[in-house]
């Protein structure tokens, strides 16, 4: 079955946030390793606690170019009767983003597929939506998840209904479950073994990953109000 032919891309206000971010990162860190040599400081201790700030302020910087990396090469198209997307999938220990390119005819698509994942993020229940398909010979292919929170995001219904109109199926609500999923730079998983939770845990779930939302918002708030009265 034909679709209309889309793209889908991250917008250009994402970019330029991590591109401005990965900048800022490595210009802190190089004003940080030239400063003993700027001010003279002979003080070994002193030294080293501003090398490894600046190490620290570095790594940020390339944690931050690796997520631009992520956004710039992450799409999603419907072509005629075929699906093409390039999406994260894995990510080494340095945290280097892994894509995975698929081009899948729309015909060959059995369901999509969507649930909410709950999962710990610095000791915090957080929570994200996961697209995935599966194909008719049964492998499941995870395409993108996005995060809740104020950070911009990909479609994710607009995305799913276009799949299944194309494919001529509906779109299946696979429940809310818990899951150790990294879900780094929007990777969706493509094994999907963990069971729904049923709806009052899925509820308490909810409600504490919206307390934790609320409380990072605060927090920046709270950074962003002192630094205007410093």
């Amino acid at each position: 079955m034909s679709a209309p032919d889309r793209t889908w891309r991250f917008d250009p206000g994402m970019r330029i946030m991590l591109g401005f971010a990965a900048v800022f990162m490595f210009a802190v860190a190089a004003v940080l390793f030239s400063l003993p040599l700027l001010v003279g400081g002979s003080d070994p201790s002193s030294n080293a606690i501003i090398g490894i700030t600046g190490v620290i302020m570095a790594g940020f910087g390339l944690f931050m170019t690796f997520g631009l990396i992520g956004v710039v090469r992450t799409q999603i198209s419907i072509k005629g009767t075929s699906l093409d997307a390039t999406v994260p999938q894995r990510h080494s220990w340095l945290l280097v983003p892994h894509f995975r390119v698929i081009a899948l005819p729309l015909g060959q698509i059995r369901s999509v597929e969507r649930r909410q994942e709950a999962f710990r993020s610095f000791g915090l229940i957080n929570l994200r939506d996961s697209l995935s398909i599966v194909t008719s010979g049964g492998e499941r292919i995870g395409l993108f998840s996005n995060t809740m929170g104020p950070a911009a995001q990909l479609p994710l219904d607009e995305i799913a209904g276009a799949i299944a109109s194309g494919a001529g199926v509906e779109v299946t609500d696979a429940g809310t479950v818990w899951t150790k999923a990294p879900g780094l730079y929007g990777e969706a998983s493509s094994s999907w073994s963990e069971q729904p939770l049923d709806e009052t845990s899925a509820m308490k779930v909810r409600r504490t990953a919206v307390r934790t939302a609320q409380i990072a918002g605060t927090l920046v708030l709270l950074v962003v109000a002192l630094r205007a009265c410093s």
